[in-house]
């Protein structure tokens, strides 16, 4: 990966090929969502949140695959998905910082592409700028999304904080076996305890529909049904903070 700041004059012939974008998708079992793709992306992925092994801090993920670099949504040409999260969407462009003195306009928000991405190609039919100068449609586009996934961040970690501090995050132990008796095991995700979420009091499910985290919570819910959607061939029953169990196995780390 080779990140620059993106300069529309020095950058302005760049040309990105649209359906290899996808393709960076292919080898990621693990893709990052921000709390406003929850609801679009639980009609399709298990919702899921693991650590981060540098800072211990949780993050919210779409589980595409069950082992590493497995994404079982990737055809060969594109993903077989009706949502495409947006940290794929927005691939080869990034969110940098300035890194000018702060009486300069240093620590504030740039745009960055990766030149070494394969998306990248003389042939490709998206363009950055116009014959005038202004940003494409295209450019405008990706410009929205990483504006989604900037603002998103912050809501994505209230939303996890709150679930911490009411202990509603559990470990998700998956333990399913193949129609062939291949066995697979799962650590390193979480997802939410329901149980302890149907006894919270009257009070704290009142504060969570303030907050709007309510309906991120349900939108979590459902999307743990799409589990068996990465093993249609699994024998497995699935339950939050116990295991889904068919027939015990290996395991396979997910993080």
């Amino acid at each position: 990966m080779r990140l620059v700041e993106l300069s529309r004059r020095e950058h302005g012939g760049l040309r990105i090929r649209g359906e290899l974008v996808e393709a960076t998708a292919a080898g990621q079992h693990l893709i990052p969502i921000v709390a406003s793709e929850f609801r679009k992306a639980a009609t399709q992925y298990p919702i899921v949140f693991a650590k981060n092994p540098e800072t211990g801090r949780f993050n919210s993920y779409v589980l595409s695959g069950l082992g590493v670099k497995e994404n079982l949504f990737w055809s060969g040409t594109e993903l077989d998905v009706a949502y495409v999260p947006l940290n794929v969407r927005r691939q080869p462009f990034y969110v940098g910082m300035n890194d000018a003195p702060a009486d300069a306009g240093g620590g504030a928000n740039v745009l960055c592409i990766d030149l070494d991405s394969a998306c990248l190609d003389p042939a490709g039919k998206k363009t950055l700028v116009n014959p005038d100068g202004t940003d494409s449609a295209y450019l405008k586009e990706i410009l929205s999304i990483l504006n989604e996934l900037v603002a998103g961040q912050a809501a994505t970690e209230q939303l996890i904080g709150t679930l911490l501090s009411l202990r509603l995050l559990a470990p998700i132990l998956l333990d399913i076996a193949l129609d062939d008796g291949t066995p697979l095991t799962l650590k390193g995700l979480y997802g939410l305890d329901e149980e302890k979420f149907r006894e919270l009091d009257e009070g704290t499910i009142a504060r969570l529909w303030k907050a709007g985290h309510l309906d991120l919570i349900y939108s979590v819910l459902l999307g743990s049904g799409q589990l068996f959607k990465l093993s249609p061939s699994a024998d497995a029953s699935a339950r939050h903070t116990g295991s889904t169990r068919g027939r015990a196995g290996a395991e396979r780390s997910a993080c």
